[in-house]
C-alpha cells in the first residue's frame, strides 16, 4: 500500500519527510521516475507549491528553485544561456513541460544532460529540513560534493532540496560559454558524453577556465588541478601546450563500453570537444 501526500506548503512537505525519511519518495516532474515504475511506501509530490517555482536574481546570486520546469528556465533570460542550450537538448517539449532542473541533479545519473554545465558554474543546491523545534533549516551544499555517485547523493533522509543556487561571478562577463551532448539522436536520447566549458580572457591571457565531461565516470569529470595549469596562460602559450594539455585528459578521461557507446569512442569524441573549445 502506498501513501500519497500533496501538501499545501514547504514546511508541511519538510513535515512529511522528517517523520518517514528514507521511506517517503519526492515526486515533482516525475519524468524520470514514473516510466521506470519507481514507486515507495511514501510518496510526496511538490507540484502546486509555487515557494518552490520562483526564479530570483540578486547581484550575487542567481537561485532556481527546485519546483522549476525546465520550459520555464529556458524561457527565463536571468538564467545563463549555456544551462538553457543544455536543457533544451532534454529529451522533447512535453518532458521539459514538466521535468525540474532539480530533478536532474537529484536523480544523480552520471548521464544527466544539465549536470557538466552545472559543475562549471559552480553551483550548489540549497537543502532545508525541520528542527525538533519546527524550524526550517538550510545548508548550501556545493555540487561537487552533493553528486557522490551514481544515483548517490548528499541528501539527508529528512532533507528536501529547495533551490540550487548560482554564482553570479561564474557565468558573467565570460568571453565563452559552450555546452554540448552527444546522442544517437537529436531528441529522447540519453547521452552517450556531454561537455561543458566556460572561459574568460582579457588582454590575451586565459584569467578563467572551467571544463566538465559527462557520461565518462560514476560522476561528472572535472580537474581543478588541469584547469589551474591553464590559467594565467597566453592564448599563444596555450596552443602551445595543447597537446600536452589534451594527453592530460586522456589520461583523465576513463569511461566504459556499454549499450549506448564504447569507450575508445567517449574519450576521442571528448578530447575532440576539448581541443574545439581550447581554440579561443
Amino acid at each position: 500500500m502506498v501513501t500519497a501526500y500533496m501538501p499545501a506548503s514547504v514546511t508541511e512537505a519538510l513535515a512529511i519527510k522528517k517523520k518517514e525519511r528514507e521511506r517517503a519518495l519526492l515526486v515533482a516532474g516525475g519524468t524520470d521516475i514514473m516510466p521506470a515504475g519507481q514507486t515507495a511506501p511514501v510518496m510526496i509530490y511538490l507540484q502546486g507549491l509555487h515557494d518552490l517555482s520562483n526564479v530570483t536574481k540578486s547581484e550575487a546570486v542567481l537561485s532556481i528553485g527546485a519546483g522549476c520546469t525546465y520550459t520555464q528556465l529556458i524561457h527565463d533570460e536571468r538564467v545563463p544561456q549555456v544551462l538553457r542550450d543544455a536543457m533544451h537538448s532534454i529529451a522533447a517539449p512535453a518532458i521539459r513541460n514538466a521535468g525540474t532542473l532539480v530533478g536532474n541533479i537529484c536523480r544523480a545519473s552520471p548521464a544527466g544532460d544539465t549536470l557538466p554545465v552545472l559543475y562549471v558554474l559552480e553551483a550548489a543546491v540549497v537543502a532545508g529540513h525541520l528542527t525538533d523545534a519546527g524550524v526550517m533549516a538550510k545548508r548550501r551544499i556545493d555540487m561537487d560534493d552533493f553528486i557522490q555517485g551514481n544515483r548517490r547523493t548528499a541528501l539527508a533522509p529528512d532533507e528536501i532540496v529547495l533551490a540550487v543556487e548560482i554564482p553570479c561571478r561564474f557565468y558573467e562577463n565570460m568571453t565563452k560559454m559552450q555546452s554540448c551532448k552527444i546522442g544517437g539522436r537529436k531528441a529522447q536520447a540519453i547521452a552517450k558524453l556531454s561537455f561543458a566549458g566556460i572561459c574568460r580572457v582579457e588582454d590575451n591571457v586565459l584569467c578563467e577556465i572551467r571544463l566538465a565531461f559527462g557520461a565518462v565516470g560514476l560522476t561528472v569529470v572535472r580537474s581543478r588541478e588541469l584547469e589551474a595549469k591553464m590559467r594565467g596562460l597566453t592564448l599563444t602559450e596555450l596552443a602551445a601546450k595543447k597537446n600536452e594539455i589534451l594527453k592530460e585528459y586522456a589520461v583523465l578521461l576513463q569511461p566504459i563500453d556499454d549499450q549506448r557507446s564504447t569507450a575508445a569512442y567517449r574519450r576521442q569524441v571528448c578530447l575532440n570537444l576539448l581541443e574545439d573549445f581550447l581554440n579561443l
